[in-house]
């Protein structure tokens, strides 16, 4: 089974307080892993490491085979993020972000049919400050999805989401792995998680352990 994403050993400090001390965990081609743990145990920034939000103070982290650690890798265009604030620029509308984006990645835009299925189309025109919160996930969703990422990577994506759009986000990771994509999130959702069919890990004291 192919690797998507690899991380080794990564420790983070913020302040005095160690955050992340030997964090190892791996996600391959067609799997979803939902990392769960309690406010302030570090899995957002677990996941800013893996994004390049954050550097870490030490350890390893690879995407299909090559390092995303450092400024201006090239690498993370095979990746799409949606932090858990979902708050890109509010001056921007849906239909610029998405075009942002696709210039920054030097990728194609998502098509009609992501649109569609993401349901984004009635507030396209909308600025990012217009929208409700179950709106913006929705729209940073379809962000992330420019280029077709190899790794989807999420901070409590149900955050704000209605029924139906939690219904949707699962219809749409479940096809990301099918295409043999890889997941990786951060949630107190277990029902959501057990729904996309996700490995469950648990981060606590700096590591994370199967569940």
């Amino acid at each position: 089974m192919t690797v998507i994403l690899d991380v080794t050993g990564v420790a983070k400090k913020l302040g005095r307080q160690k955050v992340l001390r030997d964090v190892t965990l791996a996600c391959a081609a067609g799997e979803s892993v939902a990392v769960y743990g309690g406010n302030g145990a570090g899995k957002s920034t677990l996941l800013q490491i893996i994004a390049g939000v954050l550097v870490p103070d030490r350890g390893a982290v690879t995407l299909c085979g090559e390092s995303i650690i450092g400024r201006h890798v090239r690498g993370r265009r095979r990746m799409g993020y949606v932090p858990e604030a979902a708050n890109p620029p509010d001056h921007l509308t849906v239909s610029e972000l998405l075009a942002v984006t696709s210039s920054l990645k030097q990728a194609a835009a998502v098509s009609a049919e992501v649109r569609t299925l993401i349901g984004i189309d009635a507030f396209a025109h909308k600025s990012i400050g217009q929208l409700s919160l179950g709106e913006r996930r929705r729209a940073c969703l379809a962000a992330a999805l420019v280029g077709e990422p190899a790794l989807l990577v999420l901070d409590e994506p149900t955050n704000g989401l209605d029924a139906s759009g939690v219904d949707m986000l699962v219809g749409v990771l479940k096809q990301h792995c099918e295409l043999d994509g890889a997941v990786l999130l951060a949630t107190h959702d277990r029902s959501f998680a057990k729904a996309i069919g996700a490995m469950e890990l648990e981060l606590a004291e700096g590591v994370v352990r199967a569940t």
